[in-house]
């Protein structure tokens, strides 16, 4: 199930009735592990904080990544045929939930910001480990269910941009390509662009290439990592376009500002 088909399904969570908590824990897979076989007897929340986690439901893939959550649902058949890449999540099982074609709902797949919600997760595990009163736990899944759906209703435009953005910068060596982001979101290549320099000032590559002169000049100041292997660092093809964009963007040498910074420390 791609990001565009998960989103592109109308049913979701319904928001007007009340589910019961049943159980929740932070999972982290090991190295070549794969989902397991099984159908729930209740609906399952999965809240990505690392890693990939792949899957199958009724037999159509589903992929998901750091910020994404998923709703498994009950009565089908949740399968691992190909490995996840040590996938870490929180997940929670509850019941009495009612999918529903009609607003206000929860959608099956959305976003999230892991940092904030983990607080709240440690709340709900903590209260778990300690055989806290039921209230006590459904409280917390309708907080948690009540936060996701309030930043669902952000618009889709400012997520998908978010989580261009760490996509982006999620590993400077290799950041995705346009061609890359369009297959995994499902938008053109020209729309993405649009959206983005429209919410951030700047195109995709524009941005790749600022983030990698702020890691450039954090490494230049704070290790004695030579010039030319910051450059392979922070993900520059060689040297010689290194030290033309980080010219261009302080006015001095990588060498040079390196010297400054070690001056200014005194």
């Amino acid at each position: 199930m791609t990001h565009k088909e998960v989103t592109a399904v109308p049913i979701g969570i319904s928001m007007q009735t009340v589910p019961t908590y049943r159980l929740s824990a932070f999972r982290q897979f090991l190295p070549g592990e794969r989902h397991i076989t099984r159908v729930e007897s209740c609906d399952v929340l999965l809240l990505m904080l690392g890693g990939v986690l792949r899957f199958t439901e009724d037999g159509i893939p589903v992929e998901l990544t750091r910020g994404e959550y998923y709703v498994q649902q009950r009565g089908l058949l949740q399968d691992g045929p190909v490995v996840s890449e040590s996938p870490s999540y929180f997940y929670l099982h509850f019941g009495d939930s009612v999918w529903s074609d009609e607003a206000p709902n929860l959608p099956r797949w959305g976003l999230f910001d892991p940092e904030a919600f983990l607080p709240l997760l440690k709340e709900l595990n903590s209260a778990e480990n300690e055989d806290a009163p039921r209230v006590v736990k459904n409280g917390l899944l309708c907080t948690i269910l009540t936060r996701l759906f309030r930043e669902q209703a952000r618009s889709e435009r400012d997520m998908l941009v978010d989580h261009m953005a760490r996509r982006l910068t999620q590993d400077l060596q290799n950041p995705p390509s346009l061609e890359d982001l369009a297959a995994a979101f499902h938008f053109s290549e020209n729309y993405l662009i649009r959206i983005f320099r429209d919410s951030m000032g700047i195109t995709p590559h524009a941005y790749v290439g600022a983030a990698r002169i702020r890691k450039a000049k954090l490494l230049l100041s704070t290790s004695n990592v030579t010039a030319e292997r910051v450059a392979y660092e922070c993900g520059f093809a060689d040297y010689a376009h290194f030290y033309r964009m980080f010219r261009r963007d302080t006015g001095c040498s990588p060498k040079e500002y390196r010297q400054k910074m070690i001056a200014r420390r005194g």
